[in-house]
């Protein structure tokens, strides 16, 4: 069973405001932001790294 953030969220909010934690509700969705930006960062650097396959398109250009 896969729970999305769009459940994932309100659940952790209202949890941490019925035990008496509200003032962690900021810290707790500032983490999940950044967590967040940091593997979206990684990703982004990783496919930049990787080189363009040309072969594909000598192929396609020598066949023609």
């Amino acid at each position: 069973m896969t729970i999305s953030g769009a459940v994932f969220g309100p659940c952790l909010g209202g949890r941490l405001l019925a035990e008496g934690n509200g003032d962690w509700g900021f810290t707790a969705f500032a983490l999940a932001g950044v967590s967040s930006m940091v593997f979206i960062g990684i990703a982004a650097l990783r496919s930049a790294r990787r080189p363009e396959s040309r072969g594909t398109q000598q192929q396609l250009a020598t066949a023609g």
